[in-house]
């Protein structure tokens, strides 16, 4: 696929994970895991609108989850996107993107006002005064179409399945389909856009997605791929990333 891998050579992709200090499960509740996707839109295209009330936030990272516009005044845009979101994961105390920088140098910018924002909201809410992520981010460049075929897949699937079974990489998963059902209904990952269940606003825009994130030729197919790699109990397979 040359067409893909010239894409490589001009655009960097990249795998970040960044993760709570001290195990803390920022992502336990529905409502935090909301407030991070609004966040992540308002770190993305600006800034928080002026005097929005946590209800709206939270109403709106919902909204931009299941692909529904939101009210411009829940966000003040001042420049285009930061980075294009291919992929994404938030697993209890961590979260992994897949993403394109959409301008020069916007990557660290773009995390600082995202990590920023969300500990702000989050020490407020539960009465925490300290930092809430580790002073640098994990990052890793991907270079060619197999490995973003593996960091998608492993962002998807991989990840999600340890809220779902923790410690299954060791034991393997007791059962399959109830782990692809999982999948399937498990909202604060990128997995049911793959499977054509919605169409989330914070990700890329459909040209951008065909050119860098794992894609089978159609919905159906990636989910029949995915139902074979779960029969598999794939324990051995590597991330790139090892927890």
């Amino acid at each position: 696929m040359p067409y893909r891998r010239m894409f490589f050579e001009k655009n960097q992709p990249v795998h970040i994970i960044s993760r709570a200090v001290e195990g803390i499960k920022i992502f336990e509740r529905e409502e935090d895991c909301y407030r991070f996707i609004f966040h992540f839109q308002a770190a993305n295209l600006g800034k928080r609108g002026l005097n929005v009330k946590g209800i709206d936030a939270t109403k709106a990272g919902k909204s931009l989850l299941q692909g529904e516009e939101i009210s411009q005044r829940l966000i003040t845009t001042q420049h285009i996107p930061l980075v294009h979101l291919l992929d994404f994961s938030l697993v209890m105390n961590h979260y992994h993107f897949y993403l394109l920088p959409n301008i020069e140098n916007s990557l660290s910018l773009f995390m600082q006002k995202l990590n920023n924002g969300f500990a702000k909201y989050y020490n407020l809410k539960h009465n925490r005064k300290d930092a809430l992520f580790g002073s640098r981010y994990k990052s890793i460049l991907v270079e060619t179409e197999f490995q973003s075929d593996a960091v998608s897949r492993y962002i998807n699937i991989i990840n999600p399945l340890d809220v779902f079974q923790p410690g299954w990489r060791v034991k393997g998963l007791t059962d399959w389909e109830e782990a692809s059902t999982f999948l399937n209904n498990y909202q604060f990952s990128s997995f049911p856009d793959k499977v054509g269940q919605r169409n989330s606003k914070i990700l890329a825009p459909a040209e951008i997605l065909e050119r860098y994130s794992f894609k089978l030729d159609n919905k159906e197919d990636y989910q029949k791929f995915t139902e074979e790699f779960l029969r598999q109990k794939l324990i051995s397979f590597q991330p790139l990333f090892l927890e």
